[in-house]
Order: C-alpha cells, then structure tokens, then sequence
C-alpha cells in the first residue's frame, strides 16, 4: 500500500489509492489505512464559555516554508482543546507537500496538528473544505479557515474567543483581511477597501458574507446546511448567502488578527480579481433561481450527518429587502456596470470607420458618444466618492496617527481603475454558463524574492479602455468630420485617466517585497474599531 501514516497524525494519499475511494468520508480513510483518530473520543471541554476551535488551512501546491510558517503563527496563539487540520489537495508535487508531512510528524500529537494529502478532490476548494469538516475533532465548536499565508496575530485566539462569546447565536463571524508586503501601499488600500468602507457600513456588516480566510463558522450550523457548496469558485460566499436564506446569523468584525501576502505580480492579482468577480457573479445568478431553501449538496460530504431545519419560518418581506440589498452590495463590490457600454463603445467605432467607406450615409456619433462617456463618467465618480469616504479604519488599530491623505485616495482610486474592465466584462460568460477553474494564486515568487518586471506588468494591464479613447480621441478631433470639442475632451480625459491608472499599479508592483513575518503585536492594536 502505497500510503503513509505518520503518527496517528498525517496521512498521504496516493491517486491510484483513491480510485478505490468513490465517496472520502471519515469512515472509508478510516477503513482504507487502518487510520483511527486518538482526539475524536476526547471529553468535550466546550463548557463554562469554553470554545474549541478547529484551525482549518487548504493547501494547493504552495511553499511549505509559507505553510509552516502560517502553521507556526497558529501554534502560538491555540488553546489545548484547538485543532490544526491541514489538507494539501489537488497536487501531486511530492516537493510542496512532503516538507509539510514531515513538519507535522515531528511534532508532538498533544499538539493536535494533523496533515492530509489528496492528489485530487473533486468541487474546488469547497470539496477540501468538507473532507476536513469530516476529519475534524467532533468535540470543536466553531472552524476557523486560514488561508496558507496568512499568520495569526498573537491576539487572534482571544479575539475570535471574544467576538464568539459576544454573538453566541451567530453562524458566521468573518474577520478583515490584512496584508504585510512592503512596498504595494496603493494595492493594499485598494483591497483593504472592501474592509474599511465597503463591508464597514452597518447594513452590510450585520449581514456580513464569508471572505474565506479567518471566517469563524459554527459547525453545527455548517453541517445542517450540508457542507460547503460548490456550485460557485467562491465557496464562502456561497455559504454566506445559504446561511441567511436559512434565517442564520452573521457579523464582520473589523478588528485585524492575522495578516497575509499580497499577489507579487499583476498577473497573479488580475487572476484572483476575475476569480472573485466570477465567482460572485455564479452565487448571484444562482441566487434568483429559486427563493427555496434548499442545503448544499457535495459529493465529497456525507450527507447522513446533516440535520434537518427545525422551526424554519419564512422571513418577512423586510428582511427579504435587507438580505437583498447586503447580498447585492457585497456580491457586486468587485464588478461595474459598464459593460454593456463598453461594447457599445467598440460597436459605435465600428460604424465611424464604416463610414469612411460609405460616405454618403449620414452617421450621427454624438448622442452614442454621449451616452457612452455619461455612464463613463458616473462610474468613476461613485468609485471616487466610496474612495474619498473611506477613513482607513483597519489601518489605524496599527497606527494611531495613520492618516489616509487625500494624495492616497486619489492613488487608491486610481489604481481601482486599472481593474475597470475586469469588472465590467469578466462577469459576462456567467450569463451564458461558462464555467471556469479555480485558480490559486501562487505565492512562489514571493518566497523566492523574485521581482516581477516592470515591463511584464505593463504588458498584461487591461488597456481596452485606453486603445478605445485613444481611437474616439482621434476620431472626433478637430482633423476629423466628425469633430465634437465636447466629445474629444471627454476621450481625451478618460485615456489619461486610464493612463495614469496603469502607471500607478505598474509602480506600485515594482516595489514589490517579500516580507518573512507582520512584526506587530497585539500591544499596538487599539480595540477602538
């Protein structure tokens, strides 16, 4: 047999072992290696206002120096009644996930570390998620997901003790994210966005989705909804919505307890905005389809093990309204709706240059121009507008005297427009039922202090936006039939805008800086948030 069993406390799984394993449960990895967990049986220890935390980090083929690292951040701050569960998943690079066995093995099992390795699992990341909601300690009460990079503050246990304790009938209690790369102020503010304005504002935080790493989640109310579900590439917000539709409770809860890495190229960053972007439009589109409340489903949970709703009321027309305008809010922070216009915008050139062939057909480009630039121009100003009010809450429990300069939100704002038109056309292919991959982002550059090229970055910047004013700006000057001073300023306008908002992002990555560990403590955090 060509598994392994590292002190009751790791397990490898081969591919050609999992053949024989058409359903992974407890029971069947049980039976197939002969696997008995010592921690299962142990006396529950959640009463008196104890919590039992099940630390739960998936890992794809990422650097086991970042891994172990996170692993070791955790170790810190656990309480002897916590669990650390590692599922390495989908990856056969026996390089990324031996160091981590290895790590796990040596370690003393009262620790109650424990690795597992899947070459393949079927369902994202959401499928590894519920093989560890079937492998973990029965006796903990809530799961903490953590991200393989992000490292846990020395406060963190507390505060997710205290937040759990102060919303006792909470199923989801979601904690910002925060990064610790030097050198990428501007791509920080503009994530950090979402966490300091965005899902600050209290409709939304009192009806908070799931943003993955350090969600606090109830584990009982997880199996009730049948697992993680995997219909959508942003499994945590899927079951954030699941979770309110089920008349569950949830709370962000803006006080930073951990911090991660930052995509170390544009490229990477571009491909984890269109997996968020796409992955929310999934839940978005799947959410109108029906008003039922049905559990998720996943062929990789046991399905015996969940439990029926009792009580399940119907929820009143008003907090119909409320969940609706959170979800909405919170769904389409990463997308615009300028997409259509976009197109219009190419469609409309297409017909100015088709009259250079047909000169005798009368084309006004006026009023689609100025329909166009009108929808241009309130996009950017409300994008300005949440940029100016953001008071850079986060930042401030670091730094007392941070100040978020109005220089920074221009440079924030700006940059925010160099993913324009992700948002506005890579949400598109859902309408139709593309489906598409869930891409890690790759932190091996990071761990190898490779910067990306300045070049590189200026090369994969979405630049539509830029070609289609340079083009209108050329099409509407004072040189063509077709001259509009109004209309030349506005694509004038709109590909420095464009410009610029390129040159920020691409400076910003050519300082990009590994940064091995956050070194703050939780004596400079103010619980004033």
């Amino acid at each position: 047999m060509s598994a392994v069993s590292l002190n009751f406390t790791t397990i490898i799984a081969k591919s050609n072992d999992l053949q024989t394993l058409p359903l992974i449960n407890p029971n069947s990895i049980s039976e197939h290696y002969a696997f008995k967990d010592s921690y299962t049986n142990l006396p529950s220890d959640n009463t008196n206002n104890k919590v039992a935390l099940s630390f739960q980090i998936m890992t794809r083929a990422e650097p086991p120096e970042l891994v172990i690292k996170t692993i070791e951040s955790l170790l810190a701050v656990k309480q002897p009644q916590d669990e650390i569960l590692i599922v390495d998943n989908n990856n056969t690079k026996v390089h990324l996930y031996q160091p981590l066995a290895d790590y796990c093995q040596k370690l003393n099992p009262k620790l109650k570390v424990r690795f597992y390795h899947v070459d393949a699992i079927k369902g994202y990341k959401a499928g590894a998620l519920n093989l560890a909601l079937q492998l973990m300690d029965r006796q903990c009460s809530h799961i903490v997901v953590v991200d393989s990079d992000y490292q846990a503050l020395a406060h963190a246990r507390n505060t997710i003790k205290q937040a759990i304790l102060q919303h006792p009938n909470h199923s989801l209690l979601q904690f910002p994210q925060f990064y610790r790369s030097h050198g990428q102020v501007d791509i920080h503010s503009e994530l950090n966005h979402y966490f300091n304005h965005h899902l600050y504002r209290p409709f939304n935080r009192i009806r908070a989705l799931s943003t993955g790493t350090f969600a606090v989640i109830k584990v009982d109310d997880l199996i009730k909804l049948g697992g993680w579900s995997s219909e959508s590439i942003t499994e945590d917000a899927q079951m954030g919505v699941l979770m309110h539709r089920h008349g569950m409770n949830s709370e962000f809860i803006p006080k930073v307890i951990a911090s991660g890495i930052l995509p170390n190229t544009l490229k990477d960053l571009i491909a984890q905005r269109r997996r968020w972007i796409y992955g929310n439009m999934q839940v978005l589109k799947k959410y109108f389809r029906s008003s039922k409340l049905v559990p998720a489903s996943d062929e990789n949970f046991d399905s015996v093990t969940t439990t029926k709703f009792s009580n399940n009321e119907p929820l009143s027309y008003g907090q119909r309204f409320s969940l609706l305008r959170a979800h909405l809010s919170q769904l389409t922070a990463w997308v615009n709706l300028t997409g259509p216009f976009i197109v219009f915008h190419m469609l409309t050139l297409m017909v100015i240059a088709g009259s250079v062939f047909y000169p005798s057909a009368e084309v006004n480009v006026f009023f689609p121009l100025a329909l166009i630039y009108s929808s241009y121009a309130l996009f950017i100003t409300r994008r300005l507008w949440a940029y100016l009010q953001d008071s850079s809450t986060l930042n401030k429990q670091f730094n007392v005297k941070h100040k978020f300069k109005l220089s920074d939100r221009l440079r924030t704002w700006l940059l925010h427009l160099n993913f324009w038109e992700l948002g506005a056309l890579s949400w598109l292919p859902v309408l139709w039922g593309q489906s598409k991959p869930f891409t890690c982002t790759p932190k091996q550059k990071i761990m190898n202090d490779d910067k990306a090229p300045w070049i590189k970055d200026l090369i994969v910047a979405p630049k539509l936006l830029l070609i289609l004013n340079f083009i209108t700006a050329l099409m509407v000057s004072p040189i063509s039939e077709f001259y509009s001073p109004l209309l030349f300023a506005c694509a004038v306008g709109f590909f420095l805008l464009k410009l610029a908002s390129i040159l920020v992002t691409v400076y910003n990555f050519s300082n990009t800086k590994p940064l091995s560990r956050l070194e703050l403590s939780s004596d400079t955090i103010l619980n004033k948030s």
